[in-house]
């Protein structure tokens, strides 16, 4: 088991690596597209992100929601929200985080991930927060540090969400 845990580790850390190296930027400036390995680090990312629910308190809160229908509809179809969205859990919850190497992994993941979506359907960028991201925000400060537990449990809510746009 210890060995097959090393070996997923390695596995995750090589693949990383080999993301990062292929969407560096081209000489031109530009980051590459490469839809293949976006596949395969959101994968991985739902392995880390098992591992992350379970290093952080549960989610006692039921009846309220960050990742909402709507969003999933305005992720697929504008990208914005799509940026804004990896961006709020880049800087708002994994941030708020104590470092450990799944939190390292996930951080960096979702670094090269959004920059490797970007490059493959680029966005304009806004200073202005979309309507939903303002809500899940509103949301998410609202409640406190448990803000952060859902966030991290509904982790189960966006990597699909990646994973079906960038199926499509």
């Amino acid at each position: 088991m210890k060995v097959y845990s090393i070996f997923r580790s390695g596995r995750f850390l090589f693949l990383l690596c080999l993301f990062t190296v292929e969407g560096k930027k081209s000489p031109t400036g530009k980051h590459t597209c490469r839809k293949g390995l976006l596949s395969q680090v959101t994968e991985n990312l739902y392995i880390k992100a098992t591992s992350l629910k379970s290093s952080v308190p549960k989610d006692l809160i039921k009846n309220t929601r960050l990742l909402k229908k709507t969003t999933k509809i305005l992720f697929m179809t504008n990208c914005s929200v799509r940026d804004q969205l990896l961006s709020f859990y880049m800087k708002n919850v994994f941030s708020r985080l104590g470092v450990g190497s799944d939190k390292l992994y996930i951080i960096s993941a979702f670094q090269v991930l959004q920059a490797n979506m970007n490059a493959c359907l680029p966005c304009a960028p806004t200073t202005r927060l979309t309507s939903a991201v303002k809500k899940l925000k509103k949301t998410f400060l609202k409640l406190g540090e448990n803000g952060i537990y859902k966030a991290i449990h509904e982790l189960d809510i966006l990597l699909p969400w990646i994973q079906a746009y960038i199926q499509t």
